[in-house]
This record gives structure tokens, C-alpha cells and sequence, in this order.
């Protein structure tokens, strides 16, 4: 009976993912983007290592993904960051589902997770390796290519009862995990714990962010993508 009932709640928060990934696919593709100017792809490239003599300089077409969902969620200017200034315009219904994802993408943050479990036709749970917590991660491409232990550096949108990824993740190594947390974590002001709980204000986590990307790029981690998401429909 209790996997019925599971399996009841799984295939409830997959319908309620499948709308909210629709509405988020087409703020990405479709609006975001004109809220953020060519500085912010400079200056988003410098901090991400993938500016080089006044160009952008991309190993392939994901690290495009990755530098606009850095300058979606992490540049900012005097009017904040393109999600926030979209938001201020456009005032969405506070019970819509627009609504849910504008304030998920406002509250979304960048760190490392590591898979403990494959639900499949659901997606995968995590465990956040900067602050320990766990999350039911929906993805339904990822419930189909994950497996235990995998390790990703990714954007989390929560919405309560499931997260998301914001579709830009890059996978990290265990020599990349030893660099980072030996070399890039120990720059960012770890509590006493040493663990870094990005409470030390929106800059101090984007800083963190950024450095993470760039070293993963700097590894390779976009020539070993795997789509984990299956694809809005176009209807």
C-alpha cells in the first residue's frame, strides 16, 4: 500500500513539474533574454574564463546554456538581476504559476549535489554537499541517465515539496570536488563547520558560483553533458 500511495504522490508533483518546466522553458528561451545586455555576457564571461581577447571563446553549444543561465540569474546592474527586473514589470498573479517560478528562479542558488537515489519516471534524489540537506530533484531525463554517486554542479529552484535544476548543470569529478573544496570553498568564507552556506549575501554566492563554473569548464565538464530533461512541447 505504501508504494501505491507513493507512486500516487510521484506522478502528482511529475504532472505539477511538467507545467512549471513549460513556463520556465519559454522565461529562458523567450523573455529573460531581453533583460540583460552584451555587458553582461562580457562581464558574465570574464568571471566564467570564457572571454578572452574582447570574444566570448566556447568549446561547444552547452557553455552557451551555462554563461545565459549565469546571466539570467547571477549578473546584475543598478535595476538587479533580468529576473527580478522582468518580475518588477510584469507584475504576475501571486497564486499563478508564473508567479511560482519567478520566485523560485529569485530564490534559486548554485551548488554542488551528489545523487543517493533514481526514482525512475520521477528523477533523482540529492544530497546538497555544501549544506547537507536533501532534496527530491525531479527530472525525468535524469531519472533515466543518472546514477548513484554522480556529482553536479547545478542551479536549484525550489517549489516546497520538489526542486529542479534550472537546466544548465555541469558534472564534477572527484578531482574536481577535491579542487573545490580544497582551493575554491576556503576563499568564500566557510562557517566554522567548513561548510559554506552561502549566507554571506547575494554577491558572496554568486562569486562562489562563478568560480565553481569556471573551473568546471575549465576541466572539460561541457564536453560531458547529458541531457537531463526532456524537451517543452512546442504547442
Amino acid at each position: 500500500m505504501a508504494w501505491f500511495l507513493e507512486r500516487h504522490e510521484h506522478a502528482r508533483l511529475v504532472d505539477r513539474y511538467k507545467r512549471l518546466r513549460e513556463i520556465g522553458w519559454r522565461l529562458n528561451n523567450k523573455v529573460l533574454a531581453e533583460y540583460f545586455s552584451e555587458r553582461a555576457f562580457k562581464t558574465s564571461g570574464k568571471k566564467l574564463g570564457i572571454w578572452r581577447k574582447g570574444a566570448l571563446v566556447l568549446e561547444n553549444e552547452d557553455e552557451m546554456g551555462v554563461l545565459m543561465d549565469y546571466c539570467i540569474h547571477d549578473y546584475r546592474d543598478e535595476g538587479g538581476s533580468a529576473v527580478e527586473r522582468y518580475m518588477a514589470d510584469s507584475h504576475p498573479e501571486c497564486d499563478s504559476d508564473e508567479y511560482a517560478v519567478l520566485k523560485a528562479m529569485l530564490e534559486s542558488f548554485h551548488t554542488l549535489v551528489r545523487v543517493t537515489k533514481v526514482l525512475p519516471g520521477v528523477g533523482v534524489r540529492v544530497t546538497d554537499l555544501l549544506t547537507d540537506c536533501d532534496y527530491l530533484l525531479i527530472d525525468l531525463g535524469l531519472s533515466k541517465t543518472g546514477r548513484k554517486g554522480i556529482v553536479m554542479a547545478t542551479r536549484i529552484l525550489s517549489y516546497g515539496e520538489f526542486v529542479t535544476t534550472s537546466g544548465a548543470g555541469l558534472p564534477v569529478d572527484e578531482d574536481m570536488l577535491c579542487e573545490i573544496r580544497d582551493s575554491i570553498l576556503p576563499r568564500h568564507r566557510p562557517d566554522k563547520e567548513g561548510r559554506c552556506t552561502l549566507s554571506g549575501g547575494r554577491r558572496r554566492a554568486d562569486d562562489l558560483a562563478a568560480a565553481i563554473i569556471r573551473l568546471c569548464l575549465q576541466r572539460g565538464a561541457s564536453d560531458r553533458i547529458q541531457y537531463t530533461d526532456v524537451p517543452p512541447s512546442r504547442d
